[in-house]
């Protein structure tokens, strides 16, 4: 899983507005959204209970849902041959 942060993760970065454990604020400067939470907590010191969290604040979403479009695709009109084509 790919972390990114959400608005309120970048938002709470700037104006420090909820109460972070240095690990957290650590881990959530890390979270870029090329690496793995493997690789997070491995560079923050972050434990999982640190990224979890991360994740019930709000403040870091797995990119594969963040970039997840919110209505599917509309069903596009296949082109057939004629037929003798």
């Amino acid at each position: 899983m790919i972390p990114v942060k959400t608005q309120a993760g970048q938002q709470v970065l700037k104006d420090r507005s909820l109460v972070l454990t240095q690990r957290q604020r650590t881990a959530l400067i890390v979270v870029d959204g090329r690496r793995s939470v493997a690789e997070v907590m491995q560079s923050s010191g972050a434990g999982p209970e640190d990224m979890a969290q991360l994740f019930e604040l709000g403040l870091v979403a797995d990119l594969a849902v963040a970039n997840a479009p919110t209505e599917p695709a509309p069903l596009l009109p296949v082109r057939t041959r004629p037929a003798g084509a």
